[in-house]
């Protein structure tokens, strides 16, 4: 059996496909822009921007340690360095959790509610309720096999798809923004339309949350073959790209949907394929359906390919079972991760959409994601300043300044997203701290051994 992941099998335009894919830009345009609407309304475009400084705050975190650490567990290694190996096996366990409820919360959205309301509302075809567990096991099914038989296929496969999502948001905003002629305005980029700074800052925590997946390529940094260069590449290129795409696409929509009738531009559900119908035209409306729920399938492997080589630095370093440290003889992946992610998540959508439905039940589940993404995140900003103390290549600016800002923006992050707690939420907001306590306390007792 393989020692350890294949070497030099990952090039950097590969990174940038892992990056850009665990973003997934039309599916985060169909759901967290979406979001970001019903808070800024036609102030929209300017939380986006706002958004772009602060995720330049929250990046830097990632830039910095990659510059100087390369290696499978990412941010449990970054954290591990920072502040030692109890501190690292934390926050690699709140990550872990993060990007596993990426998973699951993506195969019961695209299962349970996009594939179901597609199909109703632009060729009226009804499903039978049942059908989203199918769905979503064939899903689940195709991402653990293509992130099972190789990292350079699945990488393959994300940067093409993910070159044509942004090609198809640009082409979009173009044309939408050119017939909007006359209507064409500066106002979104101001407040007013949002009524106000309050309702600015909250579509910015959801639009910095829609960026955030750019740090994915970290946990790739052993197979790539020039990790302490490429990797921090991948982090700051990839950001760049869909933080100006998404300025770009939420002024077109919000220009061709109306500044004063944003009100009910997320009620709709589906608005970028409305505009995109009324606009394009059924050609174009079809392409984009199709990529969008591509979208959600690459915004699916990218974090199963992140979490398992995270869950395998976890098991090499005897802090979860031996067994997730396995690499398969032919493919070299961490396979038996790949598998035990997989099967868990299919469990964990599978009782959240049956319990709560599938809508609810991926409210819950992205929840779950977002709060330990954010948890993990601080615990990444408070490390960096001890790393680079620890290395004497201390930075005033990047390694204290930056770090406290990203912090700052999470906890505000953090609060707008669950207050006040509605249902799912507040059981997402439970889950979460009853996990990242029970973890704490493994550590603390000993019940996780610490080897260092």
């Amino acid at each position: 059996m393989p020692k350890g992941l294949k070497k030099n099998a990952v090039g950097f335009s590969e990174l940038l496909g892992q990056s850009i894919a665990l973003i997934a830009p039309l599916g985060a345009v169909a759901a967290t822009l979406t979001g970001a609407a019903a808070f800024a309304l036609g102030s929209l475009p300017l939380s986006y921007l706002i958004g772009i400084v602060a995720v330049l705050a929250w990046i830097n975190v990632p830039y910095q340690f990659s510059k100087k650490i390369g290696n499978a567990g990412g941010f449990y290694d970054f954290a591990s360095q920072g502040l030692g190996k109890k501190y690292g096996i934390y926050t690699g366990y709140i990550y872990l959790f993060s990007y596993f409820n990426v998973i699951t919360n993506s195969i019961v959205f695209v299962g349970g509610v996009f594939i179901p309301s597609m199909l109703t509302e632009f060729f009226n075809v009804s499903l039978p309720s049942w059908i989203w567990i199918p769905i979503l096991i064939v899903f689940l099914g195709l991402i653990t096999l293509l992130a099972y038989k190789g990292i350079r296929p699945s990488l393959r496969y994300s940067l093409v798809t993910s070159v044509i999502e942004i090609s198809l948001l640009i082409i979009m905003s173009i044309i939408l923004i050119i017939k909007a002629g006359p209507r064409n305005s500066l106002e979104p980029f101001t407040p007013t339309p949002a009524g106000g700074w309050a309702p600015v800052f909250e579509g910015m925590i959801l639009a910095v949350f829609s960026m955030s997946g750019s740090s994915g390529a970290v946990y790739l940094a052993e197979e790539t073959k020039n990790p302490l260069k490429d990797v921090k590449k991948a982090v700051l290129i990839s950001f760049l790209i869909t933080g100006v795409v998404f300025v770009l696409t939420s002024y077109a929509m919000v220009i061709s949907w109306g500044i004063s009738n944003m009100s009910s531009f997320a009620p709709s559900g589906v608005p970028g394929l409305i505009l995109a119908d009324k606009y394009i035209g059924v050609p174009f409306l079809i392409i984009l359906l199709i990529f969008m729920l591509n979208s959600f399938f690459a915004g699916s492997l990218a974090p199963l390919n992140s979490s398992a080589r995270l869950l395998y630095a976890l098991g090499r370093d005897k802090v979860a079972p031996e067994a997730f440290s396995n690499i398969h003889e032919k493919y070299s992946t961490p396979s038996t991760s790949i598998l035990g992610l997989s099967v868990l998540s299919l469990i964990v959508s599978l009782i959240s959409g049956l319990i709560l439905g599938p809508y609810y039940g991926f409210l819950f589940l992205i929840n779950l994601s977002a709060v330990s993404l954010f948890i993990g995140h601080m615990l990444g900003d408070v490390a960096l300043p001890f790393f680079y103390k620890k290395i004497k290549e201390f930075s005033i600016l990047y390694h204290l300044i930056a770090p406290i800002i990203s912090f700052i923006i999470l906890v505000f992050g953090i609060y707008y997203s669950f207050y006040p707690p509605t249902f799912p939420i507040d059981y997402s907001i439970i889950i979460t701290v009853i996990y990242s306590i029970a973890i704490l306390i493994m550590i603390l007792s000993n019940k996780i051994r610490v080897v260092q």
